[in-house]
């Protein structure tokens, strides 16, 4: 007697309070919940002040069927996203095929909570398809990045198109930076920039300092991100730390072999591999000037680096390269385009980096712009979408 199989039928599973009534906001997210230190993050949090909010994980790259869906804060679900097959990232018709089962799933699970969904969220471009599918009052498209720009020359066609998608598909366009929205489609309504933030009490300029660094020569010149060859400009570190060997540079992050290559053989830069977000305060509060050399002009000078925040909330001077959404900030933050002047710039904020009026002046503004505040304008805008 031959035997039958069938194919097995995704299912996702969780238990929500009865007793919540708040409304749905369904994120799809380019970054996994598990990386939790990004602006998807924070914003993913402040939504929760009058919503429920399920975080949807971008497909990865085995089939994954069985959909697990588990509570991570009060309000906060996240959802492992489901797929079919692997390469979506490139294949078109493979990543229609992963949301439409990503949509399947999640509306089977939206019936059994009998709970509607009043938003959806992208902050990931290939997850446009999922709009049509998932019946929300309204859609908000917030561009936190070019996603096109991080991916090979002859898989960017297919990335531009689920930009515009996405775009297409909103009832309103968010843009993390002023220099995005020139670079994005044209849409109607036209994006609105709500700026990245900060968490100022995470970043306090109270609390430990990373014991390690006690050893090191002074003064300290601290960095956090990736160093590599997109956006951090390392030929710039190498030839501000050639001409002032007496200074430390403390260069924290994941790094590519390409955008270390212009700094090996530096006895004065230190090159600290990926640590955890928890951590990193701790190795910032023992440098006396932070810096941020990022390249202009390229692919990526559209970025607006939530980091300057983070080092302006812990009270430290800023040394940065002039990119399109810091230039506002100049008098708060020094802003230097090449060697000799971004050398200047340092050696004058290591002059004056001890000045308490100072300290407390850059922790104001990044108070200012902290991811409550970002909350705060974001539910103002929220207020006129649909219901």
């Amino acid at each position: 007697m031959a035997e039958h199989t069938t194919t097995p039928q995704p299912t996702a599973v969780a238990v929500v309070p009865p007793a919540d009534e708040r409304d749905w906001v369904v994120v799809f997210s380019g970054t996994p919940w598990a990386n939790g230190a990004h602006r998807q993050h924070a914003l993913a949090r402040e939504l929760t002040v009058d919503h429920r909010v399920l975080f949807v994980d971008p497909a990865g790259h085995l089939p994954r069927w069985r959909v697990q869906i588990r509570q991570v804060a009060d309000g906060l679900w996240q959802c492992a996203g489901p797929a079919l097959l692997p390469f979506g990232r490139h294949l078109p018709p493979v990543n229609r095929l992963n949301r439409w089962l990503a949509a399947r799933v999640l509306r089977r699970w939206f019936r059994r909570q009998a709970a509607c969904v009043r938003l959806l969220w992208l902050d990931e471009d290939l997850a446009a398809p999922v709009a049509a599918r998932l019946d929300a009052s309204a859609v908000v498209y917030d561009a936190t990045d070019l996603d096109w720009t991080f991916t090979r020359p002859w898989n960017r066609r297919h990335l531009r198109r689920a930009l515009r998608s996405a775009v297409g598909a909103a009832d309103l366009v968010l843009a993390s930076s002023t220099a995005l929205p020139d670079r994005m489609p044209a849409s109607d309504p036209a994006p609105v920039v709500l700026a990245n933030g900060c968490d100022p009490d995470r970043f306090s300029p109270d609390g430990p300092v990373a014991p390690w660094l006690l050893g090191l020569r002074r003064p300290l010149i601290g960095y956090s991100g990736a160093i590599d060859t997109r956006a951090f400009d390392a030929d710039l570190v190498a030839a501000v730390a050639r001409a002032h060997p007496e200074w430390t540079f403390v260069l924290i992050g994941p790094s590519t072999r390409a955008g270390r290559a212009p700094l090996v053989g530096l006895s004065n830069v230190v090159l600290v591999d990926a640590v955890r977000f928890a951590d990193v305060p701790a190795i910032l509060r023992a440098c006396d000037v932070t810096v941020i050399p990022y390249r202009v002009g390229g692919l990526i000078d559209y970025v607006h680096p939530k980091k300057c925040y983070e080092y302006l909330a812990l009270g430290k001077p800023v040394v940065a390269t002039p990119l399109p959404a810091l230039r506002p900030l100049a008098g708060t933050i020094a802003l230097a385009a090449d060697p000799p002047t971004f050398a200047a710039a340092l050696a004058d904020a290591l002059d004056h980096a001890g000045a308490p009026d100072d300290a407390a002046r850059r922790r104001e503004v990044a108070t200012r712009n902290s991811w409550s505040v970002r909350g705060v304008q974001l539910r103002s805008l929220l207020a006129g979408l649909p219901r």
